[in-house]
């Protein structure tokens, strides 16, 4: 997590907010070295080793995020795309209640590992499911055999959960916090190598900011808000949000039809010899009531 102190101007690429994992760099070298022993064997051969060594190096990028200030909100963990909202059961291994929102991220191969807290507070549980090397790539995120990851995340007033799907050859999971860990919201608290799943569990009343197709950062982007809280999960409308209250039979008018009009409207046109009839009837009916015109003063 970023410090929001730091001047930008002082940084030589302040664009560069980011790096590799160790792992990732000395897998890079390897292929490098790989490729350099089969090149002297055939040069086209190079490639065999050096690109997949490039790709291990992508695979493995951090980067500093900067969450917002607002203790009402719920983070996205990673980087990713929205792929569902919709209610479900947490797994049994978040021991939470039964009845949540659950939003389901796809992380690409190469996206940024860093897994963050969606809120503040402290890591009531945390548990791992092993994978199967046989599974190396999480192609969905119900397979058997891939490598899990589970914090249930307990807020003053909010309780979440995350349920991390990786494959299952190499260290692509790994945690950077333990259970009891008071936690602040953004801290990265995990590494996902190799993309994959991420499940976020939250209460159903939860006001649910995001949709499915939008693209998430992971630590920054506002997922969901507790302060606007609604039935189902839904995102208040704006004058819901500002207090008015919402319209009702009673408080709405009815609609004018054309046919309903006013008397006067239905005695005008546009005759000339009507309109000055009209005039006359009516100044003699203003003299008839008139009460200064006495017709003993006549």
């Amino acid at each position: 997590m970023a410090n929001r102190n730091n001047t930008l101007s002082d940084r030589s690429f302040p664009w560069w907010h980011g790096g590799f994992d160790l792992e990732g760099i000395i897998a890079f070298l390897a292929g490098g070295l790989i490729g350099v022993l089969l090149g002297m064997l055939w040069e086209p051969l190079f490639l065999l080793g050096f690109l997949p060594g490039l790709a291990l190096l992508f695979a493995t990028r951090t980067a500093e995020r900067v969450p917002p200030e607002d203790a009402s909100l719920i983070l996205a963990p990673c980087d990713g795309i929205v792929v569902s909202i919709e209610e479900a059961d947490p797994p049994e291994s978040l021991r939470m209640p039964a009845g949540c929102m659950r939003v389901r991220i796809s992380s690409s191969p190469f996206a940024i590992t860093n897994i963050h807290a969606p809120i503040a507070g402290t890591i009531d549980h945390l548990s791992q499911d092993e994978g199967e090397a046989r599974q190396f790539a999480a192609t969905y995120p119900n397979d058997e055999g891939l490598k899990r990851l589970y914090f249930t995340i307990g807020g003053d007033d909010v309780q979440a959960g995350i349920s991390l799907a990786a494959g299952g050859l190499g260290p692509t999971l790994e945690t950077r916090s333990d259970a009891g860990d008071r936690v602040s919201s953004g801290k990265t608290i995990a590494k996902r190598r190799a993309g994959g799943w991420c499940d976020v569990f939250i209460p159903e009343e939860i006001a649910i900011l995001v949709e499915p197709g939008q693209t998430l950062i992971g630590g920054e982007t506002r997922l969901a808000d507790m302060s606007g809280q609604v039935s189902g999960g839904l995102r208040p409308s704006a004058d819901v949000a500002a207090g008015d209250p919402p319209p009702t039979p009673e408080t709405v008018p009815p609609e004018v039809t054309g046919d309903e009009q006013q008397p006067d409207e239905e005695q005008r046109s546009d005759d000339p010899a009507e309109m000055f009839a009209r005039l006359r009837r009516e100044a003699g009916l203003a003299n008839r009531s008139d009460p200064d015109d006495n017709p003993e003063d006549r």
